[in-house]
C-alpha cells in the first residue's frame, strides 16, 4: 500500500491543545467566557459591528437568513454551482432557492443572470465566494439595492479573501463562516454569522439558543434551534485566529506553486484569479480538460496514493433536489464546470514532494 496524500489536513498543533485543555481543566463546555472572547476577537479581526459563534456554517446560514426575514412563500436566488448547503439553508427556512448560473471566468454568480432572476417572490440573494473568490459584491449589491432585496455572503469558504480591499463576510446585510476541518480556521465543526445591525446580530444570537433572548427568557418572540457553539470549539477557534494571517499568506504561497507546476499540464483549466481581488485558498481546484473521464482520474490518483475530490456538483442535479428548486435561464456554465471540476490535496504545510506527487500522477492520468 502507497502512502496516502489526503485532500485535506487540519492545522491544528500544541497551541490548539494546551487551549482545549485549559477548558476541559475549567469544567465550562458551554456558553462562557472562551465563546464570548472568541466573537469578539473574530468581529474585530474582520471589521464587523458583532458575531454569533454557531455549530456549523450551514447552521449560521439558516441563522442569518431566518434573521433577515426570509420564510415560506419567499424566493432566494444563489449559485447552481455551490455546496449543498447553500440550498439547504434556503429549505429550511421553507422558501424556494431560484439556481442561476455562474460566470465561466470567475466560476462566481453571473450578474446577469441574477438580474434576470428577481420576480415579485424574490425577498434575499446568498452570495458565495466560491472556492475563496470573492462573488462580484457591487454589482450584488447594486441589484439587491434596486428590488429591495437582502443580501447574504456565503463565505464559508473564503475566510481571509478580499473584495476591491475589504475582507469579505462584512460587506452585505449578514456574512457567514465555515469552521469545518478543511477550512483554513476549524473550530472542528463551527461556524460564525457577521453583521454590522446589532438587531441582525441579537435576532441569530436568539435563533442559535432556542430563541431565547440575550436574559435568557422565551420572550424574543423567535422560534429557534439548538445552533450554539461550544467552549472547546471557540477556545481551538480564537488560537487559530491569532495564526490565521501566517496561514492565508502560506496557502497563497503553496497555491501559487501549485498553478506554476500545473500551468504545464495541457489543456488543464486553472482557478481563476483576480488582479484587485484576494482568494482564500481554502482547496485547489482545476478544470480537467473537455472530454475527460473524471472517475476514471480520480480513480488513478487513488491507486496512486492520491486523494481528490470532484466538487461541486451542480445543485439542481443532485437527486431529490430538482422538484425543490427554480431554475432560472441557462445552467450551462455551473454544469460544465461541475462535471469537469477536480480539488486536489491542499493544506497549510502541504510538503513540496507531495505536491510533486500529485503533479506528476495528475499528468500521467491526463496523458493520451
Amino acid at each position: 500500500m502507497m502512502m496516502k496524500i489526503p485532500l485535506a489536513r487540519a492545522d491544528v498543533g500544541p497551541a490548539e491543545a494546551q487551549a482545549v485543555a485549559r477548558v476541559m481543566a475549567r469544567g465550562r463546555l458551554a456558553r462562557g467566557p472562551e465563546i464570548e472572547a472568541f466573537e469578539q476577537e473574530f468581529a474585530a479581526w474582520l471589521v464587523v459591528d458583532g458575531a454569533v459563534a454557531m455549530n456549523s456554517g450551514t447552521s449560521a446560514l439558516i441563522a442569518a437568513l431566518r434573521a433577515l426575514g426570509v420564510g415560506p412563500g419567499d424566493e432566494v436566488i444563489m449559485p447552481a454551482l455551490t455546496f449543498i448547503a447553500t440550498a439547504n439553508a434556503i429549505l429550511n427556512c421553507g422558501a424556494t432557492p431560484v439556481l442561476v448560473d455562474v460566470d465561466p471566468h470567475s466560476w462566481n454568480l453571473d450578474p446577469q443572470a441574477l438580474e434576470d432572476a428577481v420576480s415579485d417572490r424574490t425577498r434575499a440573494i446568498v452570495a458565495v465566494h466560491l472556492f475563496g473568490l470573492a462573488a462580484p459584491m457591487n454589482d450584488v449589491l447594486s441589484i439587491a439595492h434596486d428590488h429591495q432585496l437582502v443580501v447574504i455572503e456565503d463565505a464559508c469558504e473564503a475566510i481571509g479573501a478580499e473584495y476591491q480591499g475589504r475582507r469579505v463576510g462584512g460587506l452585505a446585510d449578514a456574512g457567514v463562516f465555515g469552521f469545518y476541518p478543511n477550512k483554513v480556521l476549524t473550530t472542528g465543526e463551527g461556524g460564525m454569522v457577521v453583521a454590522n445591525a446589532e438587531g441582525i446580530i441579537s435576532r441569530c444570537r436568539a435563533i442559535a439558543n432556542q430563541g431565547r433572548g440575550a436574559d435568557g427568557s422565551m420572550e424574543a418572540g423567535i422560534p429557534g434551534f439548538s445552533f450554539r457553539s461550544s467552549e472547546l470549539a471557540a477556545a481551538l477557534g480564537r488560537v487559530q485566529l491569532r495564526s490565521l494571517d501566517e496561514r492565508l499568506a502560506e496557502r497563497t504561497r503553496l497555491s501559487e506553486r501549485y498553478a506554476r507546476m500545473l500551468a504545464r499540464v495541457p489543456a488543464l483549466g486553472l482557478p481563476p484569479v483576480e488582479e484587485q481581488n484576494v482568494r482564500s485558498w481554502f482547496t485547489f481546484p482545476v478544470l480537467l480538460p473537455a472530454g475527460t473521464d473524471r472517475a476514471m482520474v480520480m480513480q488513478q490518483l487513488d491507486t496512486a496514493g492520491i486523494e481528490t475530490a470532484d466538487y461541486f456538483p451542480v445543485v439542481h442535479k443532485i437527486p431529490g433536489y430538482c422538484e425543490r428548486l427554480r431554475i432560472h435561464g441557462s445552467l450551462a456554465v455551473s454544469t460544465l464546470l461541475g462535471e469537469r471540476l477536480l480539488c486536489l490535496p491542499f493544506w497549510s504545510g502541504l510538503e513540496e514532494q507531495l505536491m510533486d506527487n500529485v503533479v506528476v500522477a495528475l499528468t500521467a492520468a491526463l496523458a493520451p
